[in-house]
């Protein structure tokens, strides 16, 4: 943390951090600051307490091989922990499918469940990756496939993004989490029934594409921030990806927090509203009206952009067009907030790369204006390659919508270079689907920590994420093979 001087590079996000300094409000970054020194030895995965004989770690600069009191070397300590936090990203992604109904989850989480007794070492890499791949896959599909179901035939829509979008005299309604859409739209028609002005806006799981499209408010690492405007009514909270601190904080603001349920009724919809109409009128103190705003056109898919990737094969055969690069992810606070995924779409962009993305990276993207046509004034090497109407950056929705690269890898695969960079992993699920990517056969980079650049994985294209010059080299040069 002593290296990083600035915490974002998000303005709104920085008036949140004067705000949160004033009232002596402690965020991520002042956590995070607390922590420190953090164990050497869990931070390169070298530890282990997998069973009571434990802990034992190994030492990382030792010439004489270590091993665990079980037998088991540094390697062996690394895989087994990143095959771990894999497996749980897709039984994080499963879990997700099941609650849209579909009917694989139980045999997934057959395959997917290893228990710490079963001692996953280094030579199980390659089988297990392949496990977990298929699997992350299967459920992407899935969450498309209710995307579809649930949602109807959509075209990508303009949405605000940061936390602009709350307005002051409007009633401000947040979903936080991975929130199914039946409940934002019993939200909808709640406050359209009572005729009560609602500005529905969502984070972390509801960049929503299809026919719900929502306002972004901002992604995980300042997910506290929308709390400290004094302009969030009610907080609805899904699975995953909702900090502890989130619900401690609400709770010290006087801000109403309700799980979503997507069997509630329309009268709870209707109390709910009516609750968060009420906060509204009750404010006391003058918010905070951030003045970040950006547009970001969000729900590109397979579907309806096959115009868009039919014409970005004729761009890359006459020469225009280097390739494209999905990049996703989510956020590390040891570094500053959407720093890294902004410099690096912006490498690619100046290489000729079409990025595409979707989650917390791709807010951190939409936030920058990067999805948008008019992104620099139009002063970037895709514009006028592109059509008029097309940004540099596609945005697919939230992470669990980035099985959409797998439909665009059908379309793309073998007719131009593709590939997946992953720079920060926070969250298991998103550890997951760069290992789906990888098993459809995409090159894969991510920047996990863990791995030790000596580490190969066998059985798998995930590279290491080298920095910004070396990456853009590496894909110059996959895309010769």
């Amino acid at each position: 943390m002593k290296e990083v001087h600035k915490k974002s590079i998000d303005p709104a996000v920085n008036q949140a951090l004067v705000t949160a300094y004033r009232s002596k409000t402690p965020l991520i970054w002042d956590r995070a600051e607390a922590m420190q020194p953090q164990c050497g030895f869990g931070r390169l995965a070298i530890c282990c307490s997998d069973c009571q004989d434990g802990p034992c770690r190994t030492n990382p600069l030792s010439e004489e091989a270590q091993q665990t009191i079980c037998g088991r070397d540094k390697y062996d300590l690394v895989a087994g922990h990143f095959l771990q936090k894999a497996a749980d990203g897709a039984l994080a992604l499963t879990k997700l499918a099941g609650q849209s109904g579909t009917g694989f989850r139980d045999e997934a989480i057959r395959q997917l469940a290893v228990s710490d007794d079963e001692m996953m070492v280094f030579e199980d890499i390659a089988e297990r990756l392949n496990v977990i791949g298929r699997c992350t896959n299967a459920a992407l599909a899935d969450l498309c496939q209710y995307q579809r179901e649930a949602g109807g035939d959509w075209q990508p829509a303009v949405v605000g993004v940061n936390l602009g979008v709350l307005q002051a005299e409007s009633v401000n309604i947040v979903f936080h989490g991975h929130v199914d859409r039946q409940v934002v739209a019993g939200f909808k028609a709640a406050a359209h029934n009572e005729n009560i002005a609602v500005t529905l806006a969502g984070m972390c799981g509801n960049e929503f594409s299809g026919s719900f499209p929502l306002p972004v408010v901002t992604n995980y690492d300042s997910q506290e921030a929308p709390l400290l405007t004094g302009l969030v009514d009610l907080l609805v909270i899904g699975s995953q990806c909702v900090m502890p601190s989130l619900r401690k904080l609400a709770g010290q603001r006087g801000i109403a927090v309700l799980r979503a349920t997507p069997a509630a009724t329309a009268t709870e919809y209707k109390a709910a509203v009516l609750a968060a109409h009420q906060a509204c009128q009750r404010r006391k103190s003058t918010p905070v009206c951030p003045a970040a705003y950006s547009n970001a056109c969000i729900g590109y898919t397979a579907d309806n952009s096959v115009a868009v990737f039919e014409h970005v094969v004729k761009q890359y055969e006459q020469g225009k067009i280097q390739g494209v690069v999905y990049l996703g992810g989510c956020g590390v606070v040891a570094n500053t907030q959407d720093e890294q995924p902004v410099r690096l779409a912006a490498a690619l962009i100046d290489a000729g790369y079409l990025v595409i993305t979707a989650g917390c990276a791709g807010t951190a993207l939409a936030k920058a204006g990067m999805c948008q046509p008019a992104w620099r004034n139009g002063d970037y090497t895709l514009c006028g390659v592109l059509p008029p109407d097309v940004p540099p950056v596609l945005h697919l929705g939230s992470c669990h919508d980035a099985g959409e690269l797998l439909g665009i890898a059908a379309l793309l695969q073998q007719r131009l270079p593709l590939a997946a960079v992953f720079p920060e992993i926070n969250h298991n699920k998103v550890l997951a689907t760069a290992i789906g990517f990888s098993v459809a056969g995409i090159h894969t980079w991510l920047g996990y920590e863990p791995i030790p650049d000596d580490a190969v994985l066998p059985g798998s294209s995930i590279l290491p994420l080298p920095a910004v010059p070396e990456l853009l080299q590496a894909l110059m040069e996959a895309a010769k093979k």
